[in-house]
């Protein structure tokens, strides 16, 4: 992935990295390119081209607009871009408030016994708050989540890594369902920073729905095969969280279901 420099940054978001601020690149995802703006307003750049990933980049625009006056620790929207380009075709540009932090995915796989069950604690208590926060309007769908995923999930068929048989297979097995909340839709580890005392943020928001709480707590516990979490671990993590824990065949169901996405 060819990374873009300030001067591929289209004439209408040019203002967001002035004369003296510089471009640096953190670890690259697999779905758009991204840099972070230093300078005295530090600010976050987004940019997709892929068509099906460009769909994804506008969304999250959607999401973080729809969650703009959320209490959430999250990513605020300063400006977004659908532009042309005769070379590149097609590019979205989403500018966004940067939030200082670490991935908790590092920080799980660094820390010792002690410090991941806080960890996992803290996490718990950001679901949550996340899990308790209205649905805004502009998010909410009355087609169960469950059943606008496994949709999707056939439509991704062609460049996914799921199979026909896999999807048959969550169809045949689906869960029972549960009362639908605000969910993140892709709350790998990765994706929640962790900064000073432990304070956690949640960014890459272009999975936000109202949607099934389970396919948020599933993702942020799946941490195999890298690392296994501890009974202790797992059991701060519901007990910050609250209600019944969700049992593994049923966070499997939902890991499963990520293999389309």
């Amino acid at each position: 992935m060819s990374l873009f420099t300030r001067h591929d940054i289209p004439p209408a978001l040019q203002r967001y990295v002035p004369p003296g601020a510089g471009l640096t690149y953190p670890p690259q995802g697999m779905t758009s390119e991204v840099a972070f703006v230093d300078g005295d307003t530090p600010c976050v750049i987004k940019r997709c081209r892929d068509p099906i990933y460009l769909e994804w980049l506008s969304r999250e625009h959607r999401v973080l607009r729809a969650l703009a006056d959320s209490p959430l620790p999250m990513p605020r929207v300063v400006d977004y871009a659908e532009v042309d380009s005769n070379e590149e075709g097609h590019e979205g540009w989403l500018v966004m408030s940067r939030l200082e932090g670490r991935p908790l995915w590092n920080e799980i796989l660094q820390a010792d016994s002690q410090r991941r069950t806080r960890l996992l604690q803290r996490l718990g208590e950001l679901l949550k708050q996340l899990h308790a926060t209205a649905v805004p309007i502009g998010l909410r769908s009355e087609s169960p989540w469950v059943d606008r995923m496994l949709a999707e999930a056939r439509e991704n068929l062609e460049w996914c890594d799921g199979t026909v048989e896999l999807l048959a297979d969550l169809r045949h097995r689906r869960p029972e369902p549960v009362p639908e909340v605000l969910v993140h839709g892709d709350l790998a580890l990765d994706n929640v920073l962790v900064a000073a005392e432990d304070a956690m943020s949640l960014i890459d928001w272009s999975g936000g729905a109202q949607g099934d709480p389970r396919c948020d707590l599933a993702l942020a516990l799946q941490t195999e095969p890298e690392t296994t979490l501890g009974e202790i671990e797992l059991a701060a993590f519901f007990e910050a969280y609250g209600g019944v824990p969700v049992d593994r065949a049923t966070r499997r169901w939902f890991e499963d279901l990520y293999e389309f996405f």
